[in-house]
């Protein structure tokens, strides 16, 4: 606590200081007006936006055009904007009355989009990019930008891990294009790639954990703007990391003649999105009699009714819980140079008890024109982030509960607290039990990390359109992991006399990039840019870890690991790799008509074998703007049209490092001449030809603009063939090894995706709409040497497979009737021989379902209307399944707690029932009786806000009032789960926040 308000009392005093030098230099408000007409017509404009520079206050014209305006400073400058016109920027110079002439124009058309190692107009894109703007993601209670992006953009699938603070996201872009190798997609964040692999220290052995978020440190409010790079035209340029696309991230830098600061907070409640149907007491402890029962053992519960409704453990274990965000920003672009200086504190208690995350971090942007030719810019961010967390993963055979398999697995007829006070731990049928409450709030698991992510770059205009740049970048993480299992409370503990683990992981990564980038226009018919260099990357991390057991008591825990009298687990270790590359790329137009992109990426990477270093990932684009044609110009509808196709190769190099090599572990044990004596033995074969996975993929679009670019739609249907997959392929046991890393069999992506996005203006009234849909088809085309049983030809990796489930045998004459399943009871599980041979094994198992959705939109709406803003964000996922393996569905598990859809089950007085019956004796876990449908439709996002205006305001640039809601509803078909997008074994959160934005 006294380091938060040192941090924020140095932010405050800065703050102070520069409001005292704003007000100085201020003038007193005064109005200005004008009339805003069209330059080609002389007609006046009606619903014209005027703001005052860097206000989200402002004005709109009227009917006649005419505008009213309060302003602070007289020497300032007011922007006017409208759809279908260039937006303009004016001086006020002193001036009253201000009389505006828009030109008609193409801006989104001459917008530049950030694409790998540099920019292009969006109208000579050749390749798949989606953009999402810094407003698009803003004012939102998520932690980490992978999150905000979840719907923005078509052909990108993000799903939640886990919805503990700080928690990992799933993304896939245009599915998935490996099995083994990494699927996330590459992130560059301010020119330096980084790639959101599990980067904590190593836990307990017992791993039960899910992995931070390290895009966590990232703050999303110092964000500009996000670019996705999906097909090959686009991301070959990053060549072996380029096969799951890459995400641009650009963050803020300085603007605006004036300095500008802003304060943007909030301050919100986060609660459980929905809470599952459980029995209660009493009905559990006649579920527990008819289980007992059933299995030839006394009932537990005499009078079941008398237990009443029992404790609720959702309630116990899950609770309201804040969230706040705070930063502070100093910005300006005067003069020669420009710097975004940012600070922000972010804090989030999760829902589920003793879990948390807190951030700190500062960011430090400037730009610096040195002459004429010489430019310096820098990047540079530290963060700080410490996370409390609690088990998210079950695990050692139930010895470690998850979360919420912590609220399943204990009855509710079980108390709290016992009549002296102490927590209840030991129940009837419970197995490993301790206290739920008692556990979680006793667990010590935090993570912290320190990281530091920047860069130094020089550019140089040799002569007029050849520039020289090189950037120097460095992302540094240290993160440390303290657990620690107390004996009183926690059954692992309690088997192992408490459990403690220190562990550290160290990662540096160094980036130098060189590139010569030339740009030149030639009789105004022919335009080139070409872009080459040369690049490397290396990183390096250590990690070391003591695991400790038999503690003498719980009260220092990991604080004294030394205590600890059981025989420690000691390890550290070194992992390093680096990559060389050369870059080339060439954009050529003729007459803004004929586009064309050509690029090529050699790669040279130490994870690959001897005669495999190198990949060489091409690839070529074609575009026709059809607008651009003498016919297309005399009509009023189209404003742009643009068919365009590329094809191209690119790589996956995700497998950690040394795969190609034989290692060898010195952790074996020898017993020579009666002596111990420590040892080496090799773990794993060499394998000299590993290479890439290599994915081809093809890709042709259409871009069209309408009605003065009021609407645009973007469409694109791609093929993306994977080869070489990085399969890790089982070996025979002679070979005195279990399996190796080997390059073998394909995979193919399919798809299309549409974006519509649309701008609606009616006087004062505005209306931006952003809808974006996507369909994928996965497919396993060839397992080469891989002898996997759980992939299959035809299908999807991760496909599901089990038994066709068919009700229950409802009486002794059903039994009777067949001779597929032998020694069963009424009320036991009923099973499809699928294959007709009379029997129930093996042979019957069938493909029931695809964990992968065949449908994924997203709809944005924005209404504005004077000083009101309303956003509402819908997300959805369509067509996926999930094998719900929870024991709240299995009337098998007897001890712990059920749906109460399982009131309904077979009994001998509801020998109807389709539900099998307690303590059935033939239960197949994997079945169509427990594969659920996870589609989903999310009203993911509510936010209503309020520019307060600029008249009742003279001190401040802008004041902004908003309310938001996230994971406010969800639509499902009877998903048995907390939230289908996720979080099985911590709930995600449904979070309402208010706060201010506010600028002066």
């Amino acid at each position: 606590m006294i380091n938060r308000i040192t941090f924020f009392c140095a932010l405050l005093y800065g703050v102070v200081l520069h409001v005292q030098v704003a007000q100085g230099q201020e003038a007193n408000a005064k109005m200005v007006s004008g009339r805003v007409t069209a330059a080609d017509s002389g007609e006046p404009l009606a619903g014209v936006s005027i703001k005052y520079e860097g206000s989200a206050a402002g004005t709109v014209t009227g009917a006649d055009g005419r505008y009213t305006l309060a302003i602070i400073d007289p020497n300032g400058v007011i922007v006017a904007s409208y759809v279908g016109f260039q937006t303009l920027r004016v001086d006020i110079g002193g001036r009253d009355e201000i009389n505006i002439r828009l030109e008609p124009g193409m801006e989104a058309l001459e917008q530049v989009v950030v694409v790998g190692y540099g920019t292009q107009r969006r109208k000579d894109i050749t390749g798949s990019i989606a953009e999402v703007s810094s407003e698009d993601i803003q004012n939102q209670p998520l932690v980490s930008i992978d999150q905000l992006l979840q719907g923005k953009a078509s052909g990108v699938q993000i799903s939640n891990s886990s919805g503990a603070p700080g928690g990992r996201v799933n993304i896939r872009i245009r599915g998935a294009s490996s099995v083994n190798a990494g699927n996330e997609p590459l992130f560059v964040i301010d020119g330096i790639p980084v790639y959101n692999s599990n980067m904590d220290p190593s836990g307990t052995s017992y791993d039960t954990f899910t992995p931070t978020n390290a895009l966590a440190s990232l703050n999303p409010n110092d964000i500009e703007s996000v670019a996705i790079l999906k097909d090959a035209s686009a991301t070959a340029i990053y060549g072996s990391r380029g096969n799951n696309g890459v995400v641009l991230i650009t963050t803020k830098r300085g603007s605006g003649e004036q300095v500008q600061i802003d304060y943007n907070g909030y301050y919100g409640t986060q609660s459980l999105v929905r809470k599952l149907d459980l029995m209660n007491g009493s009905e559990h402890a006649a579920f527990l009699n008819d289980w007992a029962t059933e299995g030839g053992l006394p009932q537990p519960f005499p009078d079941p009714s008398a237990i009443g409704n029992g404790t609720d453990w959702q309630k116990e274990v899950y609770r309201t819980a804040p969230m706040q965000n705070h930063q502070l920003s100093l910005s300006s672009g005067r003069g020669d140079t420009r710097y975004f200086i940012s600070a922000n504190y972010y804090n989030q208690d999760g829902i589920a008890l003793n879990s948390s995350m807190d951030r700190y971090s500062l960011r430090i942007n400037t730009d610096h024109k040195i002459g004429k030719k010489l430019t310096f810019s820098q990047s540079l961010t530290y963060s700080k982030t410490i996370n409390q967390a609690v088990p998210t993963n079950s695990a050692g055979s139930d010895n470690i509960r998850s979360v919420a398999d912590k609220v399943f697995a204990t009855s509710p007829t079980i108390p709290v607290f016992d009549e002296d006070g102490n927590y209840v731990t030991d129940w009837y049928g419970g197995g490993k039990t301790e206290s739920p409450v008692a556990s979680l709030l006793s667990i010590h698991n935090q993570l912290t990390g320190d990281n530091v992510l920047g860069n130094l770059s020089l550019g140089y205009e040799i002569i007029e359109g050849l520039t020289f740049k090189t950037l120097w970048g460095v992302n540094l993480m240290n993160r440390s992991n303290e657990e620690y299992y107390p004996a009183e409370t926690t059954y692992l503990g309690g088997l192992l006399g408490g459990l403690g683990l220190l562990s550290e992981r160290k990662s540096t990564n160094v980036l130098n990039e060189n590139t010569l980038h030339f740009t030149r226009n030639f009789h105004e018919t022919h335009q080139l840019d070409v872009l080459g260099g040369f690049t490397w990357q290396t990183e390096s991390i250590k990690q070391s870890s003591t695991q400790a057991s038999d503690f003498p008591h719980d009260r220092f825990g990991v604080d004294n690991i030394g205590s600890a009298s059981g025989v420690p687990d000691v390890s550290s270790s070194v992992n390093e790799w680096g990559l060389a590359s050369v870059i080339g790329r060439v954009n050529y137009a003729y007459k803004n008509k004929y586009l064309v992109t050509t690029t090529l990426r050699a790669d040279g990477s130490t994870k690959f074998g001897s005669g495999n270093k190198w990949g060489y990932f091409p690839s070529f684009a074609l575009a026709y703007r059809l607008s651009a044609e003498e016919f297309m110009k005399g009509q009023q509808v189209i404003n742009d049209l643009k068919i365009r196709t590329s094809y191209g190769i690119t790589g996956n190099q995700e497998i950690g490092s040394y795969q190609s090599l034989a290692r060898v572990t010195t952790n074996d044990i020898y017993i020579i001449d009666g002596q111990l004596v420590s040892g080496a033995s090799q773990v794993s074969l060499p394998n000299s030809g590993l290479k890439w996975e290599r994915a081809a993929q093809w890709d042709i679009g259409l871009d069209i603009s309408l009605f003065d670019n009021a609407l645009n739609v973007v469409f694109d249907y791609y093929r993306k063939k994977t080869h070489d997959l990085l399969f890790q392929v089982n070996l025979p046991a002679y070979s005195g090894y279990s399996s190796a890393l080997y390059n073998t069999g394909n995979l193919d992506n399919t798809g299309f995706e549409v974006n519509i996005g649309s701008d609606i203006q009616l006087g004062a009234f505005a209306w931006n709409i952003n809808a974006n849909y996507s369909r994928n088809k996965s497919e396993m085309v060839s397992l080469g040497r891989s002898a996997s049983t759980s992939l299959f030809l035809g299908h999807p990796p991760g496909a599901i497979r089990g038994y066709t489930y068919d009700g229950v045998f409802h009486n002794q004459a059903e039994i009777d009737a067949q001779q597929v399943q032998l020694g069963v009871k009424p009320g036991d599980a009923r099973y499809q021989d699928t294959n007709g041979d009379g029997q129930l094994n093996a042979d019957d198992l069938v493909i029931l379902g695809n964990p992968l959705p065949d449908h994924i939109f997203g709809l944005n709406n924005n209404f504005a209307y004077k000083g009101f803003t309303l956003g509402v964000f819908l997300q959805g996922e369509l067509g996926m399944d999930e094998m719900h393996g929870v024991s709240i569905l299995n009337p098998a598990a007897g001890g712990s707690n059920k749906l109460r859809t399982l009131l309904g089950r077979w009994t001998p007085q509801n020998t109807e029932s389709n539900i099998p019956r307690a303590n059935v004796g033939n239960w197949l876990g994997s079945s169509t009786y427990n594969l659920v449908d996870r589609s989903y439709v999310k009203i993911r996002n509510i936010q209503l806000g309020y520019d307060i205006p600029a008249s009742l305001i003279p001190r401040f640039r802008r004041l902004n009032v908003y309310v938001s809601g996230q994971n406010m509803i969800t639509f499902t078909k009877d998903y048995p789960g907390y939230d289908p997008d996720g979080g099985r074994h911590y709930p995600t959160a449904r979070t309402v926040i208010f706060g201010v934005n506010l600028g002066l």
